[in-house]
């Protein structure tokens, strides 16, 4: 028996081997539509860690409140006082799709295995897509225009990069910020970078705990090896207690797997980043750090199909997505390189990426 992967097919592995043309056309469709509105369900519930989803093309960014309270003047009457902090950032919108196609011989020969396959390709396809794009927000420090036909000339913002906005920091002082942070040694005791990156998150208001490092797998062994590193619970084994061990827990979000805990920030491992590269962010943080555009339309949103046929033939399954991400909190997340004393955007995700 075929075993069927996505979603909507789950179930239908008794109809595995039949032709989709054998009655089975409607059953598929159904399964097709479903399998994508679980794939969507799952995507939102994963940005949530790092983007919100907005349909507006840009937004004002309100900075948390500074200062300290005013004398009252001979009544005991305060001074208003009016919160003015903010930045403006915009956000983009680019497509990206996928398609399988058949005629009327391949039409009517596909199983629906075949069909489990196909759908389950182009969702993999369109999660490739919203991660390098997603990815690139947050390790392109620069920033770039975006034509909107409709709204002109927008500027898509990176993370905070020394440019003229100034952010609001606990001591109520202000000051312009880079959190594209670069280290030419390798990470050992002596040059151990979490004490940094743990300061430079927390010390903006916005900004709260858990702080999350994802790192790309081949920085795994030298952080691991950190004196400070304190390794995640085995749930299926029973420790002692002469040793520090670690008790908080939290979910690996975008990550494949929780290593453990250093100086104040958790580490998961995500071997999909580019050798040497990752970021760190404020999960408790008021905003996350990009924003997710989207078109008003609410059948323009998401993952979503559509058919296609020329000439009665020949046939496209088309699987479509438009989207497009850019920095909102500019000082929730902190990108960072290692081995380098320069930062510089790691290959294949500068923006806008060409697809």
């Amino acid at each position: 028996m075929a075993n069927l992967t996505a979603y909507g097919f789950i179930g239908l592995e008794h109809l595995a081997s039949q032709r989709v043309s054998a009655g089975n056309v409607r059953v598929v469709d159904t399964a097709v539509r479903t399998s994508l509105e679980e794939y969507n369900r799952q995507v939102a519930a994963a940005l949530r860690e790092l983007a919100q989803v907005t349909t507006e093309h840009s937004l004002r960014y309100l900075l948390p409140s500074g200062g300290t309270l005013q004398p009252m003047d001979e009544w005991g009457n305060p001074i208003p006082v009016r919160s003015e902090g903010y930045f403006d950032v915009a956000f983009p919108i680019q497509g990206g799709a996928t398609a399988w196609g058949d005629n009327r011989i391949s039409r009517q020969l596909m199983t629906v295995a075949e069909a489990d396959r196909e759908t389950m390709s182009a969702m993999q396809r369109d999660a490739d897509w919203m991660r390098r794009h997603m990815l690139a927000a947050i390790f392109d420090n620069t920033s770039w225009t975006y034509v909107d036909k409709a709204k002109g000339s927008l500027t898509i913002q990176p993370l905070a990069n020394n440019d003229s906005v100034t952010f609001l920091k606990k001591s109520g002082s202000t000051a312009t910020d880079n959190h594209y942070y670069a280290q030419a040694a390798a990470i050992a005791d002596a040059t151990n970078p979490f004490d940094d990156w743990y300061d430079e998150l927390n010390e903006h208001p916005e900004n709260a705990g858990p702080y999350v490092a994802y790192i790309p797998s081949n920085l795994k062994a030298s952080v691991t090896g950190l004196s400070d590193f304190k390794e995640t619970r085995d749930a299926n084994i029973q420790y002692g207690t002469n040793s520090d061990q670690l008790v908080g827990r939290i979910d690996r979000g975008l990550g494949e797997t929780v290593l453990g805990y250093v100086n104040g920030v958790f580490v998961v491992e995500w071997s999909v980043l580019p050798s040497n590269y990752g970021f760190v962010m404020a999960r408790g943080a008021a905003t996350p750090p990009l924003m997710m555009r989207e078109y008003e339309a609410e059948n323009l949103r998401g993952f979503f199909t559509e058919n296609f046929s020329p000439d009665g033939n020949l046939n496209e399954y088309r699987f479509l997505r438009y989207a497009g991400f850019g920095a909102y909190n500019r000082v929730g997340a902190l990108a960072f390189r290692i081995g380098d004393a320069a930062y510089a955007i790691p290959s294949g995700y500068a923006t806008p990426l060409p697809a």
